[in-house]
Formats: structure tokens, C-alpha cells, sequence
């Protein structure tokens, strides 16, 4: 059995109508705040739009190159993504954080390059070391150096919610990769510990624990954000109040075109949109797999497993968030927040993907 040598069409589907909503909602959910704010109603959907078109031409590159070129890439991605990291905790803070990086008009969030570049580096490493992923030896250098270190700056910005996703897709990676899940315990256990301890014991973030905690007694006894996301999620209803209908993006809702756009589309949309957005990432992660399933190599395997799970462990973060199932964090939702960088990131590493699905089946197994 062989890869048809044509795209994934489901996929490209999928991520071509997310892009489509994405920008439809930014420009409805932004629209009343960029007119008080700047006087500019069509702010923040030009500066989507712009991105968009800067992205697209990437895309389709992505689709075409053979997805092999990525190796002699990996090193040196890695490195670059542990120098944002690095580089951003000297810069001015946005919002109390420090995650972004301002080069005049644009924003890159660190956090966000990385997680790319230590997937493509897990990828490209891990298929070279095949069974000795399983010596224990193998796992200490230098994959629990990379761990700890990234943890160590990500946590200093502070951005509680990149910690938890970049290390939760480091270890998955690690398992695909057949690592031993008692070794994989081994990193996952003094992890929690150290965690429960920054929070319960040094107080880091401990208000956003608490709130979370509150929320889950009672969502509007939650943080702010919170209560005016799960207000936004209770106008919406089944069918939604209309496209461009919704109140909570009248300065109630923070953040309402970008961490919080899934509650505006809940909103605005209803239930049935919710499902449908839903659905579009499943179909992501399904596709996802399957493609990595019929790699022609354990590089692409890993590369397609690593950056599909990185756009749907994204995705339900930020609607764990948004839904108060998880602590509020800083995690966008893939294609459909507003933001250049994630819009980039994540377009051009769907195009990986679909580069992957091209490719012939072989016997790399």
C-alpha cells in the first residue's frame, strides 16, 4: 500500500476552513474594540489579513518542498528557539509577561517558535537513535537537559500554560519514540512535584490556581475572564445570537478576538459552530495520524505525529481554557486567534504535514 502522492484533501480541507472562520470572526469579534480603541473598526482584521497573505505563499511552499530539508534544519532551530527564550525575559513586559518579542509592528511569542523547533529537533534526533530511545542513558542527554532548561525559561516569563503544553508534547513525542513509560515516569513524577511546589509552596501563580479552582465550583465565581467567557458560551445557546450579534465583545470580554475567540464564536455561533470547529481539529488529529502512520520514514513519522498533536493539544487547551476546564493561559487557538506569529507557525507546520502525506510508503519500520 502506497501514499496516493497527491495532498491530504481532508486535511487541507479542515485547515482552509478553520483560516476562513478564523478571519471572518477576528473581524467581528475585534471590530467594536478597534474603533474605540485606535478608531479603526477594521484593525486588527487587516493586520489578520496581512498575515495571512504572508503566510499563505509559505504554506504552499511547505507543501511542495520535500520535507527531508527540515533535518539539516533541526540543530540550529533549536538553539535559535532556546535563544528567543532567552532574549525575551531582557525585553519590556507585555501585559506583567515577558513572551513577545516586538520588531516594530510585529509580535513573535517565543514560546510559540519553539514549540515548532523542538518538535522538528525531537524528530529529526529521535529517528536517529531508533532503539536506544529505550536505554535509560539515552534519555538524560540530552533530552531531560533540553526539558529542564526549557521549563526554566518558559517559567520565568511567566507562561504557565506553554510550560504545560510544550512539556506535555515533549513526552508524548518521547513515548511515539517508544521510550519506556517507567523512564518517561521518571521525568513526569519530580516534574509534578516541582510544579506543586512553585505554586502551593512559592506562590507562582498561585491566584490563577485558585480562580481556576473557584471555577470549577462555579464558573462565574472565577476569575473575570472566566465568568464573561462562560456568559458569552450561555448567550450562544444551540444556534448562537448571529454573526456580528454578539454583545460580550463590547469591552466585557477580554481578550475576545484572541485567547477568548472560541467563546465569541460560541456566542455568535452557538453550539453548532462549537461543534463544528470541534470537529474540523479532530479531523486534524485524525489526519494527522494517518499520515504519520504511512510515513515513508521515522523522521516523517515523527515530524507529522509531533505537529499534528501540536495543533490539537493547542486547540483543546485553549478551549479547556475558555470553557473553564483548565487555569487561564496564554495559548491561542490554532488558525482562528488573532496573531501573526501562531497564524504563521501553525499554517506552515500544517504544510509539513501535508508535504509528508505526498510522500511513498516504505518498509522504515
Amino acid at each position: 500500500m502506497v501514499n496516493s502522492g497527491r495532498l491530504d484533501y481532508w486535511l487541507l480541507f479542515a485547515v482552509l476552513t478553520l483560516l476562513t472562520i478564523g478571519v471572518v470572526m477576528v473581524y467581528s469579534a475585534s471590530g467594536f474594540m478597534a474603533q474605540t480603541k485606535y478608531n479603526d473598526q477594521l484593525l486588527f482584521f487587516k493586520k489578520q489579513l496581512v498575515w495571512l497573505l504572508v503566510a499563505l505563499p509559505f504554506f504552499i511552499l511547505a507543501t511542495k518542498l520535500n520535507y527531508q530539508i527540515y533535518r539539516k534544519l533541526a540543530l540550529p532551530a533549536l538553539v535559535f528557539g532556546f535563544i528567543l527564550l532567552g532574549v525575551v525575559l531582557f525585553l519590556p513586559a507585555t501585559k506583567g509577561v515577558h513572551r513577545w518579542i516586538r520588531l516594530g509592528p510585529l509580535g513573535i511569542q517565543a514560546s510559540e517558535v519553539f514549540k515548532y523547533a523542538l518538535i522538528l529537533f525531537l524528530a529529526d534526533s529521535l529517528s536517529r537513535k531508533l532503539e536506544k530511545i529505550r536505554k535509560f542513558k539515552h534519555l538524560l542527554f540530552p533530552y531531560l537537559v533540553i526539558l529542564v532548561l526549557l521549563l526554566a525559561l518558559i517559567l520565568l516569563e511567566p507562561d504557565l500554560g506553554s510550560a504545560m503544553l510544550i512539556s506535555s508534547i515533549f513526552l508524548t513525542i518521547l513515548f511515539v519514540a517508544k521510550a519506556r513509560l517507567l523512564h518517561l515516569a521518571s521525568f513526569l513524577l519530580p516534574g509534578l512535584a516541582g510544579f506543586s511546589l512553585l505554586v502551593f509552596g512559592l506562590g507562582y501563580e498561585k491566584d490563577r490556581i485558585v480562580d481556576y479552582l473557584n471555577g470549577l465550583e462555579n464558573p462565574l465565581k472565577g476569575s473575570y475572564h472566566l465568568s464573561q467567557s462562560v456568559i458569552s458560551l450561555g448567550n450562544g445557546g444551540f444556534h448562537g445570537v448571529g454573526l456580528g450579534e454578539g454583545r460580550q465583545k463590547f469591552l466585557f470580554l477580554p481578550e475576545p478576538h484572541t485567547d477568548f475567540i472560541f467563546a465569541t464564536i460560541g456566542e455568535e455561533g452557538g453550539f453548532v459552530w462549537l461543534a463544528a470547529i470541534l470537529l474540523l481539529f479532530m479531523v486534524i488529529a485524525w489526519r494527522g495520524i494517518a499520515i504519520a502512520a504511512k510515513a515513508p520514514d521515522y523522521f516523517g513519522f515523527l515530524l507529522a505525529s509531533g505537529i499534528s498533536l501540536a495543533i490539537f493539544s493547542s486547540a483543546l487547551l485553549n478551549i479547556g481554557v475558555v470553557t473553564g476546564m483548565l487555569p487561564t493561559t496564554g495559548i491561542p487557538l490554532p488558525f482562528l486567534s488573532y496573531g501573526g506569529s501562531s497564524l504563521f507557525l501553525s499554517l506552515a507546520a500544517a504544510g509539513i504535514v501535508l508535504n509528508i502525506s505526498k510522500a511513498k510508503k516504505s518498509d522504515w519500520e
